[in-house]
């Protein structure tokens, strides 16, 4: 694949030399191949370039600081961060983002479920769902049969439990064995009290997962 030089970067993306090297340092780039002079970076770098400039002026609500832009590079593949650079329609690619958003954090309550599978699934909902499952504005148990979708899984062999419950908690966080109802399945209360605290920074996860944990945790605090 093909590699560039900072002068390369700083004329394809419009982006100063001084940026690169910020978004280097903040870890929003995998950086250059070695120091010094002959340095070159991947394409990945290159494609992130044109990425986030998207991200911050097009969904700024969502990504307010570059901790949030860098934690949501983090979690595109190679393939989905080149498909999000062809998209030259804002609207789409606000849907594309929306889309891979809720597959990243499907694959953190649901681990047992292929994400074949979940793309096969998010494929199958209206932009105008998807949009309103990421705002938070929709209820996910409303729209996808997560029972469902983990019964399938176990039946093929993939796993034997439908939610993680193996994380370990640690510091301020805490495990509750009581259990409460998300959407139309039931997944264990694991809420890290830090995590909610600072949970500005932490806009990788949606609207909805936040306002999810807010509401446990008002629960157990009202149970005692």
């Amino acid at each position: 694949m093909r590699s560039y030089d900072l002068t390369e970067l700083n004329e394809m993306s419009s982006l100063s030399r001084r940026t690169i090297s910020d978004y280097v340092a903040r870890g929003l780039l995998m950086g250059p191949s070695h120091r010094g002079r002959g340095a070159r970076y991947s394409q990945r770098d290159l494609d992130a370039l044109r990425v986030i400039p998207r991200l911050r002026t097009i969904m700024k609500r969502e990504f307010p600081t570059l901790i949030s832009v860098r934690d949501f590079l983090a979690e595109l593949s190679i393939s989905d961060l080149r498909h999000l650079v062809r998209l030259n329609n804002e609207r789409t690619f606000e849907i594309e983002v929306r889309r891979i958003r809720l597959s990243c954090q499907l694959k953190t309550f649901l681990p047992a479920v292929s994400p074949e599978r979940l793309t096969d699934v998010l494929a199958e909902l209206t932009p105008e769902q998807i949009c309103g499952l990421d705002r938070g504005h929709i209820q996910i148990g409303s729209l996808l049969d997560l029972d469902a979708l983990t019964s399938d899984s176990r039946s093929n062999g993939n796993a034997s439990n439908s939610f993680d419950h193996s994380a370990a908690s640690s510091g301020n966080g805490f495990t509750d064995p009581r259990y409460e109802r998300f959407g139309n399945s039931t997944v264990q209360v694991r809420i890290d009290r830090k995590a909610l605290e600072n949970q500005g920074e932490k806009t990788s996860l949606s609207d909805a997962m936040r306002n999810f944990a807010e509401q446990i945790e008002t629960l157990l605090k009202a149970s005692g």
